[in-house]
Formats: C-alpha cells, structure tokens, sequence
C-alpha cells in the first residue's frame, strides 16, 4: 500500500501580525512592540507544524498576486524543505489578521480581515487543483475560513469530488459553514464546542455533552463522518470514531501557556502526523494533544518546539469515554 501523504489546502489566507501592547485600551492611543508577523491561514500552519515534526505536506489555496512571494519565501525557510508550496494567485490582497496582547490584564484582542473577493475563474482553478492532489491515500484537510465569492456549494463539489478519487478528507472550518455540511461524507472533522454545537444540532458545553454531541455525527450512530475531533480547550480534546473512544488532555501551569491562536491547527498536524506513521489512534491523539499544548507556550500560531512536544506527551492523560 502506497504511503499516505497529506494536502493543506487554505481558501482564505492571511498575514499574522501579533502585537504587545500593555494597558490596551480601545478608543486610546497605545504604544506596542510587534513580537511576530508571517504568513498564515489554517491549513498553512498545519503545514508549517507538520514540517517540525519531521513530516512533508503539500499547501495549496489561494493567496494575493503581491504576497506570493512572501508565502513561498517563508514557508519555504520555515519548513526546510518539507512544505511544497502550490497556491494560486488570485486578484486582491491576502488579508491580515491582528491579534493585541496585553501582558498586564493578559488579554488577547483579535482583528480579523475579511479576506480577497474570489472570481469564478478563482473557483473553477482551485478545484481543479484539488481533484488532481485528492488521489487514494491523500490526506487532504481543508482548513479554514471561505472567502468572499467562493460559495459553500463550490465547497461541497470539492468535498464530493475528493470523495469520489478516494481521498480521506478532513474537515476544519467555521461554523457558519459546517451545518450546509451536515450531510456530506467526511473521513473528519474538527471542531470547537461552538461549531460541534452547529454541526450536530446539539449541546456542547460540558464534555458529557460534547461527547454525546460528538458520537451523534458518526457512521455507527447514522451520521456520515467516520472519526469527529473535538477540542476543549484546557480540558482536552476528544476523538470518537470506529474502534476510538478517547479524551486525552495534558496538564500544564497555566504561567506558560502565552496564545491559543492556532493550537487547534497544531493538534491536528500533530494527530496526522503520528496517525500516518503508526496507525494508533491513542497515539495520534497524544501527539496532537501534545503539539497543540507547545503551540500555546508561544505567541506564533504554527510554531512549536520539539523537546516541548516530547514534554508534554509525558504530561498527557487518556480517558476511555
């Protein structure tokens, strides 16, 4: 059997830009220091983790004509090699993202761009360049946010196409998205509370209930998803699916955690990559948690450090739900 590889594909890109800015007040003037700036998007720093662990990933999506470069540039330096940068150009500008960090009332404010207006041609271009990527044994997660012009019926062909090549498909994104998804065949999706809530049309605030919620959505409960991700916070994350019941959560002094933004993208390389090597699901899960939780311990989403990940796979937890 040929050896999985794994797609990222990220419809709605952006440059990060993250900001100190102590004693943040709205409507004041404020002095702040920029502590990180580069290129992101969701599926983008899936790519970006799964190369520092040691894993090649194919990025595709879109991306402005003025930042391709940009986006090539570094991800090519950041991935050393591993991330094979195939995105399209579209008119308009790739939108940046925001985030103010007050280290004294150790808030984060979030400002997030709307993003590029896709043309058909931008629609027709991309999925094309998907059904080639989605073969057999292709991982292929599509991750985040949609444009402005690029439907969710543009979205649902492509699921449909890849489906139908035998691509595994991952599903990761908003949660005015995934109820147009509910009856789409997905190999995976990963959620939040707020979007399990949305996809499954049931509650989701407490773990009892994401849990049910969670199992609700899988084939052996009538649903169409074969394994559901779900990601609690600072109480773990939850994987159900065939022959797969678990919680898995790691425990780690609040003091270090510096920014959330962009763990959930670190759980999934991180639950993928060890998938791919071993086929463990109780493993999987625990590298996931892990690399999520040492994407926290920075301000850069997409950034993690080895010896933090191999850290935090010791402090990991499993329960059987």
């Amino acid at each position: 059997m040929p050896e999985a590889r794994i797609v990222t594909v990220t419809l709605n890109p952006a440059i990060d830009r993250v900001l100190e800015a102590p004693g943040f007040k709205v409507g004041a003037h404020v002095r702040s220091k920029r502590v990180a700036w580069y290129p992101a998007g969701k599926g983008v720093n899936v790519s970006r983790v799964l190369a520092a662990l040691g894993t090649r990933s194919i990025a595709t999506g879109f991306v402005g004509k003025g930042e391709l470069g940009i986006f090539e540039d570094y991800l090519e330096r950041e991935g050393e090699g591993r991330i094979v940068t195939q995105l399209l150009v579209v008119r308009g500008r790739t939108r940046d993202n925001t985030t103010i960090v007050d280290p004294i009332m150790d808030t984060e404010t979030h400002v997030r761009d709307e993003g590029m207006t896709v043309k058909r041609e931008d629609t027709k271009r991309i999925a094309s360049k998907i059904a080639l990527l989605a073969r057999r044994e292709t991982l292929l997660a599509m991750c985040g946010s949609l444009p402005p012009g690029f439907g969710i019926g543009d979205f649902r062909s492509i699921l449909h196409r890849a489906n139908e090549q035998g691509a595994r498909v991952i599903v990761d994104t908003s949660e005015s998205v995934l109820p147009a998804l509910r009856d789409e065949p997905m190999w995976m999706v990963k959620v939040n509370a707020p979007e399990l809530a949305a996809l499954s049309e049931l509650p989701s605030d407490s773990t009892d209930e994401a849990i049910i919620a969670a199992r609700a959505l899988t084939r052996e409960q009538g649903g169409n998803i074969d394994y559901v991700l779900a990601t609690r916070g600072a109480e773990g994350a939850i994987l159900v699916g065939p022959g797969v019941s678990l919680l898995a959560r790691v425990f780690v002094h609040p003091g270090r955690i510096a920014s959330t933004v962009g763990s959930g993208d670190a759980l999934l390389a991180g639950l993928l990559y060890e998938w791919v090597l071993t086929k463990n699901w109780e493993k999987a899960l625990k590298k996931g948690v892990a690399t999520a939780t040492a994407n926290a311990t920075t301000r850069e989403a997409g950034r993690v450090v080895l010896s933090d990940v191999e850290e935090f796979s010791d402090a990991t937890s499993f329960e059987r739900i």
